[in-house]
Parts: structure tokens; sequence; C-alpha cells
């Protein structure tokens, strides 16, 4: 770096790495101190896949879900014996009388209450669903 070409000893390495490591571990900080926040947003997530996103008559083939320090992303993907047609009419009577909003995309279906989003993704025989938080961390 320039900054030690110019003549700072070896303590001005330590400044910028210790400066370094406070702007890296700034995120860390949070999540250890609202881990119960951060906690309760995954059960929520978790909550809302099991309750809404599982396509009926269906059997799970591929999970590609992962953890994240302040949400989980649940990533599904099963193998079914409805229709489209059927499917898309199994999600409308769960989700809507339920206050979910529904878009249609290119790539799918989504829906949206709060901070949470459940993408669905048909391509029969295969269904992917995922449940993301689109929420900010406020005051966190």
């Amino acid at each position: 770096m320039v900054i030690f070409r110019l003549g700072f000893g070896t303590n001005m390495k330590y400044v910028v790495i210790l400066i370094f490591m406070l702007f890296v571990f700034e995120g860390m900080g949070q999540v250890i101190f609202h881990h119960d926040v951060y906690d309760a947003r995954k059960q929520e997530e978790w909550s809302a896949f099991q309750k809404y996103a599982i396509p009926p008559d269906s059997e799970e083939i591929k999970d590609d879900s992962f953890d994240r320090f302040k949400s989980v992303y649940i990533i599904k993907e099963y193998r079914v014996k409805s229709t489209k047609e059927v499917l898309e009419e199994y999600y409308d009577n769960k989700l809507k009388p339920e206050g979910w909003k529904k878009e249609i995309t290119e790539k799918g279906i989504v829906y949206t209450r709060g901070d949470l989003r459940i993408k669905i993704y048909i391509k029969i025989p295969k269904v992917t669903v995922r449940v993301l938080y689109t929420g900010e961390d406020k005051d966190i």
C-alpha cells in the first residue's frame, strides 16, 4: 500500500488492520447483540414456509436452503402430480384469504405479506418454492 511506503511505521499497519476489522465486524456485532430478533425472523420464515409454501400432494426432491446471520433462504423443489392450473388455484385459495398479495412475474408467482415473500416457480412436474425475508433491519 502507498501509506506504508510514505514512511508510516509498523504501528500504522495495525491501525489500518484494526479499522478494517471494525468495518467487517460491525455487522456481526448487530447479529450478536440482536440474535433473538434474527432467530425470531428465521422462525417466522420457516413457519410461513411450512404453512403456505409446500405444494399439495408433493414429494421434496431438492433442498438448496441456506442460513445466513440475519435470515434464512428457504429454497426447495418438489415433484407434483397436479396441473399448473390446480396449483395456482390452490395457492390463491390458501394465501389470498390470509392477506398475501399476488404478483405474476415472467418466471412465476410471487406472494407478499409484510416483510415476507413466497416465490413459486411451476414447471410441471416440478415446483420450486422460495421464502425470503425482504424487510429492513429498521432500528437494529
